[in-house]
């Protein structure tokens, strides 16, 4: 009787034991599935059209607001890949110059007004310049401050340009270039209000 128990006893643990790994393995797999379906957004940007090798425009517009230069790459533009770095590269630049000019006189400006000084010198290449007062630093403030600003708009802009050239590009390529182009005089019958009317139709294909 005792080893009866003991054979029931262990051919339970194996019936629990594979219920386990089957829960595991169902589990497993809806993490897989999961994880698809979380990456099929990613997929059907970066995908190309392999029935068709022209770029889907659509495509090309979603990889340029992402990395710009990626549409052009996509078109095989590479020509274009290196302007519009080098407009990014200025754009970040004026960014940076504008903002740390204005950081630098708000700085004496602040000593002015929070500081409650009369008038401040300000270093000049090397050289303390002054004395300068209030009216004579909020001009300057404002002009960075105004530019910095400027400046991300004009990034913002130049990346969106990008972007809708690229997806120009990518629209322009599914065009027909082909020199195909013929003139066709076809007979037409037109229904008028007095009977119908004999004409000829043209037609341009190109």
């Amino acid at each position: 009787m005792t080893r009866f128990f003991i054979v029931l006893l262990l051919a339970s643990s194996c019936t629990f034991a594979q219920k386990l790994d089957t829960a595991k393995v169902l589990n497993t797999q809806k993490a897989v599935i999961d994880t698809a379906k979380k990456v099929n957004f990613l997929t059907s940007i970066i995908k190309k059209d392999s029935s068709n090798k022209r770029s889907i425009p659509r495509t090309v517009l979603l990889r340029s607001l992402i990395l710009p230069g990626w549409g052009q790459a996509t078109n095989k533009q590479y020509w274009i890949i290196p302007v519009v770095y080098g407009a990014a590269a200025g754009g970040v630049y004026a960014i940076w110059w504008n903002n740390s000019k204005y950081k630098f006189y708000k700085s004496y400006l602040s000593q002015i007004v929070v500081d409650k000084k009369t008038e401040v010198y300000i270093p000049v290449n090397g050289e303390l310049r002054g004395p300068y007062v209030q009216t004579q630093i909020e001009p300057a403030v404002k002009s960075y401050h105004r530019q910095r600003d400027l400046s991300w708009i004009g990034l913002a802009v130049g990346w969106t340009l990008q972007a809708i050239q690229a997806n120009v590009s990518a629209h322009l390529k599914g065009f027909d270039m082909s020199d195909d182009i013929s003139l066709k005089f076809e007979p037409n019958i037109q229904p008028t209000s007095f009977g119908s009317a004999v004409g000829v139709k043209i037609g341009l294909n190109f």
